[in-house]
């Protein structure tokens, strides 16, 4: 049986700078955006660069159609649907799919429509009826594909969220398919911090829905369907030496105009979060991020690699009685954004492990163990710095020996 042992390690560390915040959370300072809430993450390491109010659940609206295609990719993954399923559009779908007052592409009740197209739908033009239709592709309901939403999401590490259905309308606005003894006005809320978890485990894990989220357009019915996340097209809402290439759009009478985007900035991917932007149109969410991204293009904060202490990544590993054997893992650092004034000042680094391979009683790994083996993980937190994981940065922790 495996055991869980957590070990607690203190170092100290010459880190290239130490980064002091001016908030609990953020680097930059916050409430710069007029926005209910905002957040700016590095994706790989979860690093907070910036927040503002990013613990409060709010609606997310449109948001939530990330969540509900990873799912259909998940059941892809697993070969319950293909990327050529046909889904065929009932009368319950095509009512909302046909209604004005959503945005839609157009779904014919009795057709059939592959999953690849019906994800570019909901990801592209956010189209409600395609997102419905996806959640019931394999015959779920509304209310059991929610139990197969909150299950991801607390994959995710996502706690918290308040999931009504797999588009973000109200309960009463998926009309024959609401959820009963739900209130009628419920939707769907995450906390911006959630949100951040979402998008991010999204771009690291599901590189396919990535690049459909980055189209500007794709082809339904002979018809070109263009993408509604103006970040990625119109010049005026892009900043210098960002690349943006993603996410989601969210929009409702409770949430507001929400953006989720993504982009590479000095080689690293970053995600950012705005909810509830305020302002005469819902075009004030690109405002909003596009002003994210140049505070972080404009602050002094540059990504560094970092080693970590040769007691991270040299363990000993316990052979026969007390014949001990020394192994390397990876990885050796971690890359940190950090504030160049700070330079050459020292940061302690505090680490646990949770070892998952077997131990001795005293902790210790024991043999056999093989070259690329998983032996746990440990979570890495650096004075000054936040991350969205409450514990820390976790870095998975590889054997690069043989030890038999």
């Amino acid at each position: 049986m495996k055991k869980f042992i957590a070990i607690f390690l203190t170092c100290w560390l010459a880190l290239l700078s130490w980064l002091p915040s001016v908030h609990a959370e953020t680097f930059i300072n916050a409430n710069q955006l007029d926005a209910a809430a905002a957040l700016a993450i590095d994706a790989k390491t979860g690093q907070i660069l910036y927040s503002q109010n990013i613990n409060q659940k709010l609606p997310i609206a449109s948001i939530s159609k990330l969540l509900t295609v990873m799912v259909i990719e998940d059941e892809i993954s697993q070969h319950q649907l293909s990327w050529n399923t046909k889904v065929k559009i009932n009368q319950k779908v095509a009512a909302i799919a046909d209604d004005p007052e959503y945005s839609n592409v157009s779904l014919t009740q009795g057709q059939s429509y592959t999953v690849s197209d019906l994800v570019k739908a909901a990801l592209i033009k956010s189209a409600d009826g395609a997102t419905v239709a996806l959640a019931g592709a394999l015959g779920d309901s509304t209310a059991q594909f929610n139990q197969t939403l909150q299950k991801k999401a607390r994959q995710i590490g996502i706690k918290d969220a308040t999931i009504v259905n797999s588009v973000g309308l109200t309960n009463s606005q998926l009309k024959d398919l609401a959820v009963k003894n739900i209130d009628d006005n419920a939707e769907n809320k995450m906390s911006a911090k959630d949100v951040g978890k979402m998008a991010a485990y999204l771009v690291n894990h599901y590189p396919d829905l990535l690049k459909i989220a980055g189209q500007t357009s794709f082809q339904l019915d002979g018809s070109t369907v263009n993408n509604i996340n103006k970040m990625l097209m119109d010049s005026q809402y892009q900043t210098s030496g960002v690349t943006i290439d993603g996410l989601k759009t969210g929009t409702s009478d409770a949430a507001g105009a929400c953006l989720v985007s993504t982009a590479t900035f000095q080689n690293r991917r970053i995600v950012t979060v705005v909810l509830h932007a305020n302002g005469d149109s819902t075009d004030a969410r690109f405002t909003a991020t596009q002003k994210l991204y140049q505070l972080i293009a404009n602050s002094s904060l540059t990504p560094q690699k970092t080693a970590l202490p040769k007691s991270f990544y040299q363990r000993s590993v316990v052979k026969f009685l007390f014949f001990k054997h020394q192994i390397k893992l990876r990885p050796r650092s971690i890359t940190i954004w950090e504030n160049a004034s700070d330079a050459n000042q020292s940061s302690r680094l505090t680490i646990y492990d949770h070892l998952t391979a077997k131990t001795n009683r005293s902790g210790q790994l024991k043999a056999p163990i093989k070259k690329g083996q998983s032996l746990g993980y440990s979570y890495v937190k650096v004075k000054g710095v936040q991350f969205i994981n409450n514990h820390g940065l976790r870095l998975p922790l590889i054997s690069q020996t043989t030890v038999q």
